[in-house]
Formats: C-alpha cells, sequence, structure tokens
C-alpha cells in the first residue's frame, strides 16, 4: 500500500536531463568509482554508507514548476579541500554522489523538524557523518536537506520541509520529517527520495540523494544509484499512527 500512492505532480525530461548534466564527481580514497553520470540501479538491496541529492521536482506547494533548472550544478568539491590523510578500513567506500535538481534553496533554516505540520507518513532520519576512512565520526558537519511533500510538491517560496542541522560530537544527526510523495519524470515516477548536500572542512562537499529500498519505481529511474537505497523500518507512530525510520551514513571524500 505504501508504495502503491501516486502523485500527479510532472517534472520534464528536459529539467530532469539538465539536473543530470548539472552533478559533479568526486572521486575519494574509498577507490569508488563515480565517473559515471548515472546508473540504473536495482529495485532491490542496500547499499553500504550512503547519501542522497536529486533530480527535478514538483514545483512549488500549487505544483507549479516554479523553479528553474539553473540551480543544478552540484555541491560536490565546493569550496571544501579534502585532506583524507588516513588510510581507508577494507570495504571502505565513499559516499556516491546524485544530482542536485532544480529545486534546492540555499540558507534553509537550522532546525531537526522540517515538517512545518505538513501532513504525512512520519518519516526519522538518522546517521552519521565519517571521514575518508570510514572510522572517524566528523563532529560539526553541516547536513543540508530538501525533499518533496506527500503529494510530489516541492516549496519554492519558502522552506518548508527544507532545514539544515551540524553532526555531534560523534559525528550523528536526525532529521524529523514525513516520507516523501512521488512525482511523474515523464512517463514514469521519480522514487521517493531526499536531498542532501553535506560538508565538513576535513572533507570533499557531497552532494547526494537518499532513496527507499522497495520503492517500485527505483528499477525505471535512471539517476538512482544501488549503495543510495536504503532499507526503511516500520516504528509507532504517534497516536498509533504508522511511522518509518531510516538509516543513512555519509562517507566524505
Amino acid at each position: 500500500m505504501l508504495w502503491g500512492m501516486k502523485s500527479d505532480r510532472r517534472v520534464s525530461r528536459r529539467n530532469a536531463l539538465g539536473a543530470l548534466a548539472g552533478s559533479v564527481v568526486a572521486v575519494g580514497c574509498g577507490g569508488s568509482n563515480r565517473g559515471e553520470a548515472s546508473s540504473g540501479g536495482g529495485a532491490t538491496g542496500s547499499g553500504g554508507a550512503a547519501g542522497g541529492g536529486g533530480a527535478a521536482g514538483g514545483g512549488a506547494a500549487g505544483g507549479g514548476g516554479a523553479a528553474s533548472g539553473g540551480a543544478t550544478s552540484s555541491g560536490g568539491g565546493a569550496g571544501i579541500a579534502g585532506s583524507c590523510k588516513q588510510a581507508p578500513t577494507p570495504g571502505c567506500k565513499i559516499t556516491d554522489d546524485n544530482i542536485l535538481g532544480p529545486y534546492y534553496k540555499p540558507d534553509a533554516p537550522f532546525r531537526k523538524d522540517i515538517t512545518d505540520g505538513k501532513l504525512g507518513s512520519p518519516l526519522t532520519v538518522t546517521g552519521t557523518v565519517y571521514d575518508c576512512d570510514c572510522v572517524t565520526p566528523l563532529a560539526g558537519a553541516l547536513v543540508d536537506v530538501w525533499q518533496a511533500d506527500d503529494s510530489g510538491a516541492y516549496d519554492n517560496t519558502g522552506f518548508v520541509l527544507r532545514g539544515r542541522v551540524t553532526t555531534d560530537a560523534q559525528g550523528r544527526y536526525e532529521v524529523k520529517t514525513i516520507l516523501p510523495g512521488l512525482y511523474l519524470n515523464g512517463s514514469t515516477y521519480r522514487p521517493r527520495h531526499i536531498h542532501y548536500k553535506v560538508s565538513h572542512p576535513a572533507g570533499v562537499a557531497l552532494t547526494t540523494q537518499l532513496y527507499f529500498e522497495g520503492d517500485p519505481w527505483i528499477a525505471s529511474d535512471a539517476f538512482v544509484k544501488e549503495s543510495l537505497i536504503m532499507p526503511l523500518t516500520e516504528v509507532p507512530g504517534p497516536n498509533g499512527q504508522k511511522a518509518y525510520a531510516v538509516t543513512f551514513d555519509v562517507v566524505l571524500a
């Protein structure tokens, strides 16, 4: 039932391809190959430590395409000089980047709860930001997130479902939100996703996206990378409401 819900929000194929072209690749000490602009990503399976950044959205709450594709440049590597001095642990992999999309807005408020009263299935996102060895937590990392609402629309006039948090002394972060909705991308729906920009002076800034395991639209989406797909866990919500939780760790180059 969860994955069967649809939205009429649409994004043009031109905007989607423009978002793809704006993605910046950053390769770190984990040796991951991120020279590819996009990958088909399977419908199942979750990667190692991963992150999220996104494609074009469904416009403002009213559904309009207010934002332009000019905001598609990725934040990967922008203004941050990664050191990566420590050797990576065996199996360590830098979090894959992903497209920024046209609906990023800078200077979102610092807050853990980004819902602003929006209706939808409650979702708690937690994770840890690590240095390139996949072991050292990065305290004070900046985690900037934004997403569509339950109907698949982005708020392009304010900061609903947008916010920034900083990691604690153990590199941990937490965001209270709702499960993002679906919107049409050409003839198919974009899978549910949350956009991320993560930065820290000790690593290369990353733009990526978080996707959810079991989403049937993953298989038909050209932007998904399998390492960015994380399992959703159903948890008790307020007043008996169904709620969800997901863990999304980020490893910076």
